[in-house]
């Protein structure tokens, strides 16, 4: 080979080599450009997504400030249900003792065994026709209304259950019917 041609193709070699690293260098920049671009679309997508976690943040915090605050209304709330059902109570007890007390003090109340034998002789005698609701002793007053029918009932039915009413006699707890 002449060195003409051995010149020719070491510059070509050397030309080739050049615009081969000018095409990698190009490439490069070419390829850091595009991902320095992707890279800001990135930080601002980063950016956008930092400011709705942000606001959901914020949106949990005052979630969490209002369930913290429904829990305080609802414990006073309680409190309140519970003072409530205390005073309740309370009134039911002194309506009670007040009962009791009237009861201790009227002569016409029947005591407990009463009004147990009245529940006894009730059973046998519920074919009374007598719409009269009692609530507390008043034979005194009703004895000559009610001994009447018992009596006819009493013979008509052939049954000796209460002798008492049967022979005009009655007791305080003979009084159900």
């Amino acid at each position: 080979m002449d060195t003409g041609q051995l010149v020719l193709i070491i510059v070509l070699a050397v030309v080739v080599v050049a615009a081969v690293i000018i095409a990698v260098v190009v490439g490069r920049k070419k390829k850091a450009e595009v991902n320095r671009r992707r890279a800001g679309e990135l930080r601002e997508k980063a950016d956008q997504e930092a400011v709705g976690a942000h606001q959901a943040k914020a949106q949990s915090a005052q979630a969490e400030a209002a369930a913290v605050q429904a829990e305080v209304e609802a414990n006073r709330l309680r409190r309140e249900a519970n003072r409530h059902a205390e005073k309740a109570d309370e009134a039911s007890g002194r309506v009670e003792e007040h009962l009791r007390h009237a009861d201790k003090v009227d002569p016409d109340v029947r005591t407990g065994r009463d009004r147990e034998n009245d529940t006894d002789r009730g059973r046998d005698r519920d074919m009374d026709t007598s719409d009269e609701r009692l609530t507390r002793d008043r034979s005194a007053r009703e004895s000559a209304v009610r001994e009447e029918p018992l009596r006819e009932r009493s013979t008509r039915e052939g049954s000796t259950r209460d002798d008492s009413v049967r022979d005009g006699s009655r007791r305080d707890g003979d009084r159900n019917v």
